[in-house]
């Protein structure tokens, strides 16, 4: 992991101010006060957010409205951004956006998805979801106020915290999750033994109900066997019924055949009754009437009658014809006279508007009048062929009333042949029906003779089928009470086959309980004896090989720092003991400088155990240091550069107010605060104890 940059907008002292971290050591240097503690706190709170007890308004400028932290950084070559704000409202300060940019793609986030994605960047436990940045504060950054916090703390306390940090307090979460554990087994096994308590009886009570099954199905057995005979003797009955019912209704049909047979005969004899006498008034009829009739005389008629009729048409048509011939030559007439009192009273032509000479006048007149004298004569002719018309037509229309009535006289009178024929052959025909009704009528009364015998001989069968009715329907009593008895014992079977079903069930689910009750006794001893031994084992183990790999740090770096007058260890909590002359010294008692010397040993000790124990985190290149040499001697600061020099972090950056630390660090931010504001000063790049100015 490598910090690029941080930009802050209204984040405590600050108002609007961009830091780059370039690689290798950085100092941010400047007074109390200056602002250099708001950097990392602002780093921490990009990355974490607000944690558990921390209040957003200790990171808002007063009086502001809103304020803004961007962290730029990278890892494994990614690019990095994240964005986060606050925001301030009647009540409080709170979050109010969170976002991260990774290779260019953003995409905002609440602030709990926005945590768990940067722990999964870092490759951080994901038990730290959930809690204090714990983690962060021992590898990375510690407050300068916190850094001798955790050597004073209660040795339990500071325990439980390095176990949190380690990952080691897991061990403990083990055994109390154990003794729960075992509790529940406890619990379990007291209700398993209850469940089994009555399995004997339950095996006792299935052998019963299986017996009793056998018994059962026996009875079954022979029940079914007796309803077999008494469905096989009904079906006889049902046999012989169905013959004698074939019987019955083949007298029924006889009785039938008779009704209808005298039905016939009497409709036959009925019939031949109206043919006699329709026979003997047709040949009465024939012999009454007899007329002369000639076709070719009703031809002839019809013929004049045609003839006639045409005549008529032609002469009305000639007669139309001429007289709207008459009428045209009429009108004709008319517009010449007209024509002619128009011509006689113009005095002046209306197309060339010039006066008419009489002379011409005159020859217009003459000529209309020759014409109209013209016109009288043609109408005097047709006038008089008209009436010659009119007479022929007229002679002609009289003549056919005649022609008619002659014509329907020899209609009727053909018609009344035409049904004398008639006649005639009805009363062959009717003859002929005579003869057929007589044969008829003769079947029909032996027919009916033999009809009367087959009934008499089928009578006997009714009592028969009377007497097979009563005998089945008490076969079928029988085997009803058969039918019942058997269903009876299979509802019986089925019941004991639930019970046996049910009781097996339980045998096996008592059986099961059993088994599991012999697993979870031998799982809650194998736990109880052996996991928990192992468990505490392992935790001493790894506690011992933590404690050592502590140890020799924490007196590696306090050596480096405090030189070979003192000797320091850590004891099995984790306490710092300080040595001098073989006498153990009280750290409180230790100079400001000495005292800063152990929580600054203690701290880099506890880092690198960290960074060995979690070897996959991503926070193993970077560490900050908060004041890390408060109350230092100028011997001491000395040694502060040996110790930056063993630490071979790719990004180290501290926060210190010495001058002389200037010199130790590749780059140098200068912070200063006029008024309430915070500001960058300028950035110095320092090699070899040569200060250059960057502008």
């Amino acid at each position: 992991m490598k910090f690029k940059r941080i930009k802050l907008k209204n984040i405590r002292s600050y108002e609007e101010q961009e830091i780059e971290f370039p690689e290798g050591s950085l100092l941010l240097s400047g007074d109390i006060g200056s602002g250099k503690t708001t950097i990392l706190l602002a780093t921490e709170y990009a990355l974490f957010g607000l944690q558990p007890g921390q209040k957003g308004s200790a990171l808002l400028r007063n009086n502001a409205q809103l304020g803004e932290v961007t962290l730029e950084f990278e890892i494994d070559g990614r690019n990095i951004i994240i964005e986060r704000k606050l925001k301030r409202d009647s009540k409080s300060v709170a979050n109010d956006y969170s976002a991260i940019t990774i290779d260019g793609e953003k995409r905002e986030y609440s602030i709990t998805e926005l945590k768990t994605i940067i722990l999964n960047l870092l490759q951080y436990p994901h038990e730290f979801i959930k809690k204090n940045n714990l983690l962060y504060r021992y590898t990375i950054y510690t407050p300068q106020e916190h850094m001798k916090q955790i050597i004073l703390e209660d040795p339990e306390i500071r325990l439980n915290i390095l176990g949190h940090v380690f990952g080691i307090d897991k061990y403990k979460r083990i055994r109390e999750n154990l003794s729960i554990l075992l509790n529940h087994f406890k619990e379990d096994s007291k209700v398993l033994q209850l469940e089994i308590r009555a399995l004997d009886d339950e095996k006792a009570r299935l052998r019963a109900m299986e017996n009793l099954v056998l018994d059962l199905k026996a009875k079954t057995e022979i029940r079914q066997k007796e309803l077999n005979e008494d469905i096989s003797k009904r079906k006889n009955i049902e046999s012989e019924i169905l013959e004698l019912e074939k019987k019955v209704k083949e007298r029924e049909n006889f009785e039938k055949e008779l009704d209808k047979t005298k039905i016939m005969l009497g409709s036959k004899k009925d019939n031949l009754l109206v043919l006699e006498r329709e026979l003997s008034s047709l040949l009465k009829h024939i012999l009454e009437h007899s007329w002369p009739f000639s076709e070719e005389k009703l031809k002839e008629n019809v013929n004049k009658m045609q003839i006639k009729k045409e005549e008529v048409e032609r002469l009305n048509s000639k007669y139309i014809g001429l007289s709207s011939k008459i009428n045209s030559l009429e009108h004709d007439k008319k517009l010449k006279i007209e024509s002619k009192d128009r011509v006689f009273q113009i005095d002046m032509c209306p197309t060339c508007l010039q006066n008419v000479p009489h002379v011409h006048k005159h020859n217009i007149l003459n000529e209309t009048e020759k014409m109209i004298n013209e016109l009288s004569k043609l109408i005097l002719n047709l006038e008089e062929e008209k009436k010659s018309a009119k007479s022929a037509l007229d002679k002609s229309r009289l003549e056919l009333p005649a022609l008619e009535e002659e014509k329907t006289k020899l209609e009727i009178l053909k018609s009344k042949i035409e049904f004398m024929q008639k006649s005639k052959s009805r009363a062959e025909e009717i003859k002929k029906t005579k003869e057929s009704l007589a044969k008829d009528i003769e079947l029909l009364s032996s027919h009916l003779e033999n009809m009367k015998g087959s009934i008499l001989e089928f009578s006997k069968f009714s009592n028969i089928l009377r007497s097979s009715t009563e005998e089945l329907n008490k076969a079928f009593g029988k085997e009803k009470s058969s039918e019942i008895a058997i269903a009876e014992l299979k509802k019986e079977t089925e019941l004991a086959n639930r019970e046996i079903a049910r009781i097996a069930l339980t045998i096996e689910e008592k059986e099961k309980s059993k088994k599991k009750l012999i697993s979870l006794l031998e799982l809650s001893d194998w736990l109880s004896t052996h996991f928990i031994g192992a468990v505490n084992l392992i935790e001493r183990n790894v506690m011992v090989k933590l404690r050592m790999e502590f140890s020799r740090l924490f007196n590696k770096w306090f050596g480096v720092l405090a030189g070979e007058s003192f000797n320091v260890q850590i004891d099995e909590n984790f306490t710092p003991l300080i040595i001098q002359n073989e006498s153990e010294m009280d750290y409180s008692f230790l100079s400001g400088g000495e005292r800063t010397a152990v929580a600054l040993a203690y701290r880099l000790a506890l880092n690198q155990t960290i960074n060995s124990v979690l070897s996959n985190i991503k926070t193993k290149d970077i560490i900050i240091l908060d004041e890390p040499t408060d109350g230092f001697s100028d011997l001491q600061l000395d040694k502060m550069r040996d110790v930056l020099s063993d630490l071979k972090i790719p990004q180290l950056i501290i926060v210190s107010h010495e001058q002389k630390v200037e010199s130790f660090v590749n780059s140098v931010i200068r912070l200063k605060k006029e008024g309430d504001v915070s500001r960058k000063e300028l950035d110095l790049i320092s090699v070899q104890g040569q200060n250059n100015q960057k502008t």
